[in-house]
């Protein structure tokens, strides 16, 4: 069994990778969407897309079944249990194409009376089969803690998405980037993977002896495809109540604060999984991961979203003044999306300790308490506040399903909530102070063009974040490369 030591160097060069990745993935995603808000869409246009892309993420996932975890998790990767999840995934991706082509399509379009959504997602199916011609071998190298390769094929796989989005708007056909840019993204990877690790299926399909991870991939997956369904249902709420021009809107205030957040967090998420897994019987090494990646989580997520809470009137502003209305419901996303990037940390912990189905349990709190305070205050409130009134029900109720899944979190570790604050809790004060300075130096500038005022907070909060982390936390560049090479 490799040393807790060794384990924890690999994961935190796994976290120069990554991280690396998840930045540039990050950049790419931000620039595209202010490119093509600001150059080729209207609101209602985007909303039109947002329909289809919302539901992206969770055909993935339902299309994967979870089995990709199965086989960085578990400890009996034999070539046939192998091949077997890979036919599943075929059959289940074939499956999905089928029903997003007859059925799922076609019902969204009538419902939201947008009739390019069925061809969107028509489309997308096309892109969920090819993803089985790298699922396993893309698995098996996540396994193997080999983070500079899967980093090295993310950015390339992204600078072709980011070239097929910002083309296909450029052409002129609107909603279309966004199925033209997974769709270049996927080409990418599957043949970048197929390079670096090799694989070809048996042409064997033993259910019995992969019982045990269907089971286990299930109950894995099963949280997540609830996770991103919920989390994307208030954009089907918004347009059915107010139409797809505030949908647009909405979904562009979202995008801004909510994706970064979700590529931030994969830095610590996609490094996460397989170090709990290798430390799930280690004990008070389990416990140091946990905190340590939860305080990294800290430090980059609320130094996003303090920035972009300061300065949102004026990045709407550089997209587009008809984009400007979405600042308030930005702001109000930037504390779901605080707490949001801090619960990504949990999940692979419960996953990767063996108890993939208290990450369900959480999961279920949530996608029953957040998508009926979406339908609740959009009725209520919606005359008065329109679709601001569903980022209300984001701030109401997240918190109550984040409260959930860190006593459940907490529980596994066995480490009291007062125990955790002591370690963790500092970062939340140091965050607010480089805040408020950066608010107070943004409201000082108000004269300036905005691409100034957001750069010049940006630089205070993040410079203002830094000195106080080093002087207090003995956060230092120096000590963070002295870890990653540990």
């Amino acid at each position: 069994m490799t040393p807790p030591s060794q384990i924890r160097g690999q994961v935190n060069r796994g976290l120069a990778w990554v991280g690396a990745a998840s930045s540039a993935v990050a950049a790419l995603d931000v620039v595209a969407l202010f490119l093509i808000n600001a150059l080729f869409l209207e609101p209602h246009q985007l909303g039109a897309a947002v329909y289809a892309f919302a539901l992206f993420p969770a055909l993935d996932l339902a299309t994967d079944l979870g089995l990709a975890s199965a086989v960085v998790q578990r400890d009996d990767p034999t070539p046939d249990k192998l091949s077997t999840l890979f036919w599943l995934n075929l059959a289940m991706s074939l499956a999905l194409a089928a029903a997003l082509w007859l059925a799922i399509g076609p019902a969204l379009a009538a419902l939201l009376a947008t009739p390019v959504v069925a061809s969107l997602l028509g489309v997308y199916g096309f892109k969920l089969i090819w993803q089985n011609s790298y699922y396993i071998p893309y698995a098996l190298l996540k396994r193997e803690l080999r983070f500079k390769e899967l980093s090295l094929i993310r950015i390339v796989a992204n600078v072709a998405e980011f070239g097929g989005k910002i083309g296909v708007a450029a052409a002129g056909y609107g909603p279309w980037a966004f199925v033209a840019g997974p769709l270049c993204r996927v080409l990418v990877t599957g043949i970048g993977v197929q390079i670096v690790h090799p694989w070809r299926p048996r042409f064997v399909l033993r259910l019995r002896e992969a019982a045990d991870w269907l089971w286990f991939g299930f109950k894995s997956s099963a949280h997540r495809i609830l996770f991103y369904v919920y989390t994307n249902v208030d954009y089907y709420v918004v347009g059915y109540l107010f139409g797809s021009h505030a949908a647009g809107v909405y979904a562009n205030a979202y995008l801004i604060v909510l994706e970064p957040a979700r590529f931030i967090s994969e830095v610590i998420q996609n490094t996460a999984f397989p170090a709990f897994s290798r430390l799930k019987h280690a004990g008070a090494a389990l416990v140091d991961q946990f905190v340590s990646l939860l305080r990294m989580n800290m430090v980059v997520m609320f130094g996003f979203v303090g920035i972009v809470f300061v300065t949102a009137d004026d990045l709407l502003r550089i997209i587009g003044p008809e984009w400007v209305e979405g600042a308030a419901a930005a702001r109000l996303l930037c504390f779901v999306g605080a707490l949001r990037g801090l619960s990504f940390v949990v999940p692979p912990l419960l996953d990767g300790t063996g108890h993939p189905g208290k990450t369900l349990l959480y999961t279920i709190v949530a996608a029953v308490t957040v998508p009926s305070l979406f339908w609740l205050f959009g009725v209520a409130l919606g005359d008065r506040f329109g679709y601001l009134s569903i980022a209300m029900a984001w701030a109401a109720g997240y918190p109550i399903a984040f409260c959930v899944l860190f006593a459940l979190g907490l529980g596994v570790l066995r480490l009291r909530a007062r125990a955790l604050a002591a370690r963790v809790g500092p970062i939340v004060g140091w965050a607010a102070l480089a805040t408020g300075a950066s608010a107070a130096v943004h409201a000082a500038t108000a004269p300036l063009p905005p691409a100034a005022r957001v750069a010049i907070a940006a630089a205070v909060s993040l410079t203002t974040f830094a000195i106080l982390l080093a002087r207090f936390e003995g956060m230092t560049w120096r000590a963070i490369a002295a870890a990653l090479r540990e």
